[in-house]
């Protein structure tokens, strides 16, 4: 796609006529070519808010990362209220460098152009407001011209002062999209075929890509055409008579604001307002704040949940937020501009960049205009004396990474705050004072590294999450701290250095437990955590004495047990709403001690999904896309079981041993990308005791499937129904050795997918006596579905359903005919010139689809059996339709 751009070349100093810049279409490949031409140092992208100057500033900085043109890669979000100090350091924090918090500035700005100096660096500074001259140098950025190995600086500016004062070697300006592509653009996001009453809504947008958003992000939920009609209407009086751009987008964002479902999702986006313009929020807390401030008033928290993922979609879809990475969102900031008003309205004050140092603004002054107080990224050092806020409600300090201290008396008049976040500040102690929050719901104190002990905190009895996630330094809660802590419904203690903890009630609300990556934690922490308890999600990590784990009989049925290893894994931290319990590891030491008369198959694992699959240290999996693209239901096969119990193998030098205890409680199998030998007997088919449907993918090495003792001890078994069989490159036979004839009694449904070596499916000997469905596609080089000629009546009695896709040599099925046969599919077959078919008066009719072609060529023995078959031939889109079924 080509992105249109005016373009101009600057010099230094001197004034530009902006009224004489040419309309100059630069492509992406044109942003690229900018990165590497030795006379660009300093690009600055200007434009109004909204036509995406950040947009085309992140496709360069990620495609310059993807073809490593430089050595560093410093990407810097900034906002209006971002003073120079604060840029400082956010430079300094995105490299590598040795730089400490107590350092001054001037120290830290002379490390950053010390490390930068030598390096061929590309900086992104996005929405820039600096109005300084000579801005670099402060910075203590080295002018990439002055340098001279190839470094750049990219800008993006609503400002003509931040353009002139960066000394850009170009200006680029974002050109508005012509009419066409602010159609399709409109027509895609909406995700409507036919939006031609829309059309002259299109000139209301000039060609701005946040207005066509926005504008999309109304009218994309309409239910009904009447309703969209009606959208379209309002929308039109909304926008109509605008007098600028500006005041255009003015308006779209405010009719986009009062068009979102209901007040609730209204206040959940005026919540962002909370947060610092310049920083992307986090999924995983913008929701728990929602859910303890906006949510849990009118729902149960296990619901409220998931409602506020819902509302977070919602607010995607409609425009009013964007995600900044899979973990973080972020508010455009003329969304932001224009929707602080409500907020401040709403008691949602905007954050700003305060200076706590500054005595005139006080923790009273703010809470005596808004119930919420955002303090976050602010540079005090310490919270002095005992202010007197009696209708505080949230106190969020998040990240004040200068903050050692904080008075003893200091809460003494909060009493009615439901929210305190001291996450990511260098506290030592928790004050005594705390005791005082009585209705405190939510304790957040992530990544205080210099916290050791959580003191003080018994009196919260109304306490529904307590997150000291990553506070290494801890080591203990005291004791008695939860006793009364019956709402207690979080509890996070990863990632620290606990050794003990107090018990934890029977009548305790306990959702979720987490204590992965606690090194120092032993397995007789587990009897503080009481029989009668209702804990619903335990995650653990690298505990050694794992097996002592494997004897709790008395952890709850539904569990959601999540374990990893010493890699990162990045795993859903979803409330049980389905009863499966969810299992990943990167290797398979821990099912070593769950064996097969395990208490935990019947306290817990009464539904599973257990993933095997090795990472690479810089690997993370995304597990919630695992098992919402896997199921033959949705993706290949109509006649999948629901999968209670589910074994995911992927990656690994072969099938791990000691597996017998899941094998033997797995229904639903799949192995991908098992770097095995030729034989499949490396897995033990006779611990497989359960196994109704078995998946195997990307085995390149794998040369045969089934020996005789396997395909014997399947049948045995009995229950193993489907089989699906895809992209095995080396696969040369499906049963090997095969001389008496042998009964695979079981299976009903087979597909066979991408199995380039193979030259027949079945040996002759093979006798399918159930099989309902086969499926064979793409398997260039097969010639016949048995090795020699068989009788369809006796090999394949019951078989329904047959689909042949792309095979090209394929030139019998079997001898006589398919008794039960009511649906063929062939495409791509040109040499099958027979299909074993039979019918009579008495038998239903036969349907078959192919191409014409095909179907005229065919050889009949009797051609009455035709008036019999119904003939379909491909459509354009059948081909794509037939998969379904």
């Amino acid at each position: 796609m080509v992105l249109s751009y005016y373009h101009h070349i600057w010099r230094p100093r001197q004034p530009i006529d902006f009224f004489r810049v040419q309309t100059i279409p630069l492509t992406f490949q044109d942003m690229l070519g900018l990165l590497v031409r030795p006379d660009i140092g300093v690009i600055v992208i200007e434009g109004i808010g909204g036509s995406g100057k950040t947009w085309a500033a992140k496709a360069a900085y990620q495609a310059s990362r993807s073809l490593n043109l430089f050595e560093e890669y410093i990407w810097v979000s900034l906002s209006i209220n971002c003073s120079m100090t604060k840029c400082i350091n956010k430079i300094a924090a995105s490299l590598p460098c040795n730089r400490r918090d107590e350092f001054f500035i001037g120290r830290t700005k002379a490390i950053i152009k010390e490390y930068l100096r030598r390096r061929k660096f590309l900086l992104v500074l996005d929405n820039t407001y600096f109005t300084e001259e000579s801005i670099l140098e402060y910075l203590g950025v080295p002018c990439p011209q002055q340098q001279n190995l190839g470094s750049k600086i990219i800008v993006t500016t609503r400002t003509r002062r931040a353009t002139s004062i960066m000394e850009p070697d170009i200006v680029i300006t974002p050109e508005p999209l012509t009419y066409e592509d602010s159609y399709d653009l409109l027509r895609e996001k909406i995700g409507k075929p036919d939006i031609s009453s829309t059309h002259d809504l299109i000139r209301y947008c000039y060609g701005i890509p946040l207005i066509i958003i926005l504008l999309a992000g109304v009218l994309c939920d309409a239910p009904t055409q009447g309703t969209f009609s009606e959208l379209v209407t309002n929308t039109r009086v909304a926008l109509r008579n605008q007098i600028s751009v500006f005041n255009t987008m003015q308006h779209i964002v405010k009719f986009a604001y009062y068009q979102l479902p209901n007040d609730n999702v209204r206040h959940c986006l005026l919540y962002c307002l909370l947060f610092p313009e310049d920083r992307g929020i986090t999924v995983k807390e913008l929701i728990q704040y929602w859910i303890m401030d906006v949510l849990q008033e009118t729902i149960d928290f296990d619901e409220a949940k998931h409602v506020g993922k819902e509302i977070l979609d919602v607010l995607i879809k409609r425009g009013m937020v964007y995600l900044d990475d899979n973990d973080h969102v972020r508010m455009h900031d003329v969304i932001r501009e224009t929707v602080s008003r409500f907020g401040k309205e709403k008691g949602y004050n905007e954050q700003h960049d305060w200076y706590f140092r500054n005595p005139i603004i006080t923790l009273e002054h703010h809470a005596t205009y808004s119930e919420r107080v955002s303090l976050m990224d602010t540079e005090m050092g310490c919270l002095h004396g005992s202010p007197r806020c009696f209708f505080l409600t949230s106190l969020l300090l998040r990240r004040n990474y200068l903050l050692k201290s904080i008075s003893e008396e200091f809460f003494c008049h909060m009493g009615r705050l439901d929210i305190l976040d001291l996450s990511f500040t260098l506290i030592e102690v928790i004050p005594p004072s705390i005791s005082c929050l009585t209705w405190l719901p939510m304790l957040l104190l992530s990544g205080c590294d210099f916290l050791k002990e959580i003191k003080h905190i018994a009196p919260l009895v109304r306490l529904e999450v307590l997150d000291a996630s990553g506070c290494s330094s801890l080591k203990s809660v005291s004791s008695g701290s939860f006793d009364f802590m019956v709402l207690l419904k979080i509890l996070d203690l990863s990632a620290t250095s606990i050794t003990s903890m107090t018990s934890i009630p029977a009548s305790m609300e306990l959702r979720q437990l987490n204590l992965q990556n606690c090194p120092f934690v032993g397995s007789e922490l587990h009897y503080g955590v009481s029989k009668g308890g209702a804990v619903r999600n335990l995650h653990l990590g690298d505990i050694e004495d794992l097996e002592d784990w494997m004897s709790m009989m008395w952890l709850p049925r539904g569990l959601t047990f999540k374990l990893s290893d010493k890699f990162g894994m990045k795993v859903s931290l979803d409330s049980n709403r389905d009863g499966n319990s969810y299992v990943y590891a990167t290797n398979a030491y821990f099912f070593n001690c769950l064996r097969k008369d395990s208490p935990l198959w019947f306290n817990c694992f009464q539904k599973f999904q257990i993933v095997i699959s090795p990472l690479m240290d810089n690997q993370t999996t995304d597990t919630d896309s695992i098992f919402q693209n896997s199921f033959f239901r949705t993706k290949h096969f109509a006649h999948s079981i629901e999968p209670v119990r589910y074994l995911e193998i992927n990656g690994t030098v072969g099938v791990p041993s000691d597996l017998d205890g899941v094998l033997c409680h797995a229904e639903l199998i799949s192995l991908k990308r098992l770097a095995m030998t030729t034989q499949f007997s490396d897995l033990n088919i006779t611990s497989m005791e359960s196994l109704a449907e078995l998946w195997v993918e990307n085995c390149v090495h794998l040369e045969s499937l089934l020996s005789v003792n396997d395909v014997l001890a399947i049948s045995a078994m009995g229950n193993l129904q489907n089989l699906w069989i895809s992209n095995m490159e080396n696969l040369s036979s499906f049963c090997k050795g095969m001389d008496d004839v042998t009964s695979f009694s079981c299976l009903k449904h087979l597909l066979l997918d991408c199995c380039p070596n193979l030259t027949y499916l079945f040996p002759s000997a093979l006798c399918l006596p159930n099989l309902e469905t086969l499926n064979i596609k793409f398997c260039d080089i097969l010639e016949r579905v048995f090795d020699s000629s068989v009788l369809g009546e006796d090999t394949l009695p019951r078989l329904q359903s047959l689909q042949l896709w792309e095979l090209p040599e394929l030139t019998c099925v079997c001898g006589g005919v398919l008794p039960s046969l009511r649906n063929l599919k062939v495409r791509g077959c040109v040499k099958l010139r027979k299909i074993p078919v039979g019918v009579n008066e008495n038998s239903p009719f036969v349907t078959t689809t192919g191409e014409q072609v095909w179907w005229d060529s065919l050889l009949w023995d009797d051609k009455t059996i035709k008036r019999w078959l119904l003939f379909r031939n491909w459509g354009p889109l059948l081909p794509q339709l037939a998969t379904e079924g």
